[in-house]
């Protein structure tokens, strides 16, 4: 990588007593070389002359563009009085500069020409903030052309010439001073749009010559429109003067990045795309990280454009894409998994002829009860929720984890209904006592009723009703029965 070499002079003391009458011009040397010199804005390595006499500022010149590579980029800045001969020659005043001998008492542009084509560099840029006037024998006619002609002075390949102003503001006549002119403010833009960035006028992170210029140029004529400052450019290429140390996203970029619309969203895929491609490093830094924040968007089609996206910028970044549903189910499903007992399972029970499998506590022996126990006609399900723990052992005790089958739920549903049933019928005959006997006296419901009054009383009551309903039920160790409502066994 090439070096990044800057040449700053500045003159605004001169012992000739007709330079001293000329406005001086703005002392903004000093913020320009610091400006430069910050590492983390231009990074040049920075000399500085000030009110130097003409032949220290010549040799400085000479050195400056001695033993050059082609890579390396060099900056010549001046600010001071430049002058302009009858013969039309420009000349930079220094602080011992006499106007009667220009020739050999000040450094001429063509000098400053003659090191610049023996440069070997390929990106030389030169800026002059320049007050120019014109120097005339005393008794000679001023000539009238006021231009200096600046940039037909310094024509070359690979240079850039930026110039404050291209037309004379003074003219001497002899000793007579005729002409005003007002402080120049192209160096004080120059350093505005260098230190906050807002000379990076393409949103890139990086500060080209021709976006200083263009920035420098719209401030200088907002706030002098007599100044029109100039620019004459022949290199391949953009030459990179700065970074913009106060880089963000564009607005307009944040606001579709923060939208809760996912479309908005979706567009700002190609901008970030689009930034990544022409910004410098530390904006693509910025670019990755919000593409890959895009990938966690709860929008599908978001996340797969930001995915697809990153995975052509940088395939090593790039993750599969997983549902945001099943990611939450999967995290959930490992954390149980980390969090429940490692138990060891049972070995797989065999099925019976349904192909349901069998229980566990089927397939042992039946433990004796009490002597006098006796088998129930009929399953109450009181009974079945103070089963003993030999019928039913814990499932953390016996590993298994209870489980319901559909025909379970159906049973437990026609149970429901039976009650709700039963308690309907008994209020209503006991709310009508001529609808209860009809229907005592009628021998086709004679059966049902006599099945119903368990109690022999010939009334028929809610605990009958519930009762009947339960004998409707599978019984015993039936597939489907409330005894087998218990603990299940897990498959292996």
């Amino acid at each position: 990588m090439g070096r990044r070499l800057a040449l700053l002079i500045a003159t605004d003391q001169y012992e000739d007593a007709g330079l001293r009458r000329l406005t001086a011009p703005g002392a903004d040397a000093e913020a320009f070389a610091a400006v430069l010199r910050d590492p983390d804005i231009a990074g040049f390595d920075v000399t500085m002359l000030t009110n130097q006499p003409y032949h220290r500022v010549g040799e400085a010149i000479g050195d400056f563009y001695r033993d050059r590579r082609r890579d390396d980029l060099m900056l010549l800045y001046f600010t001071g009085h430049g002058l302009k001969d009858d013969d039309g020659r420009l000349f930079l005043a220094m602080t011992n500069t006499k106007r009667a001998s220009l020739l050999f008492t000040s450094v001429s542009a063509e000098q400053i020409d003659h090191a610049m084509k023996g440069c070997a560099s390929r990106q030389t840029v030169l800026v002059l903030d320049c007050c120019y006037s014109g120097a005339f024998p005393a008794g000679r006619l001023a000539k009238s052309d006021t231009q200096v002609h600046v940039l037909e002075r310094f024509q070359g390949r690979g240079r850039t010439v930026l110039t404050a102003s291209d037309a004379t503001q003074y003219s001497f006549e002899g000793d007579q001073l005729r002409g005003e002119g007002a402080r120049s403010v192209f160096t004080r833009y120059l350093v505005e749009g260098l230190a906050d960035g807002s000379a990076d006028l393409d949103g890139d992170g990086d500060i080209t010559v021709d976006e200083l210029y263009t920035y420098v140029h719209d401030r200088v004529v907002e706030d002098m429109p007599q100044q029109r400052p100039k620019r004459l450019d022949n290199v391949e290429g953009r030459i990179t003067i700065a970074r913009n140390i106060n880089w963000a996203l564009p607005p307009y970029l944040r606001n579709t990045l923060n939208s809760p619309i996912a479309a908005d969203r979706l567009s700002a895929v190609d901008g970030l795309s689009h930034l990544y491609r022409i910004g410098n490093d530390a904006v693509r830094d910025r670019v990755l990280i919000e593409i890959q924040r895009l990938i966690t968007d709860d929008s599908r089609a978001v996340s797969a454009a930001a995915h697809a996206r990153l995975s052509a910028i940088v395939p090593s970044l790039a993750e599969p894409v997983r549902d945001p549903v099943q990611h939450s189910v999967t995290d959930v499903s490992a954390s149980s998994d980390r969090l429940a007992p490692q138990t060891a399972r049972p070995a797989k029970s065999p099925t019976n002829s349904s192909g349901s499998p069998a229980l566990l506590a089927q397939s042992a022996s039946p433990q004796p009860g009490p002597p006098d126990a006796e088998t129930p006609s009929r399953v109450v399900p009181r009974r079945a929720t103070h089963s003993s723990p030999s019928q039913h052992p814990p499932a953390d005790q016996a590993g298994l984890r209870p489980r319901r089958s559909e025909r379970q739920i159906l049973a437990v549903v026609a149970v429901v209904g039976a009650v709700v049933g039963g308690l309907t019928v008994g209020l209503f005959a006991l709310s009508s006592p001529d609808t209860a006997d009809s229907v005592s006296a009628s021998p086709s419901s004679a059966a049902p009723t006599s099945d119903a009054a368990a109690g022999g009383d010939g009334v028929t009551t809610n605990d009958d009703v519930f009762g009947s309903a339960c004998s409707m039920l599978p019984q015993g160790d039936e597939p489907g029965s409330l005894d087998s409502m218990g603990p299940q066994p897990v498959a292996s």
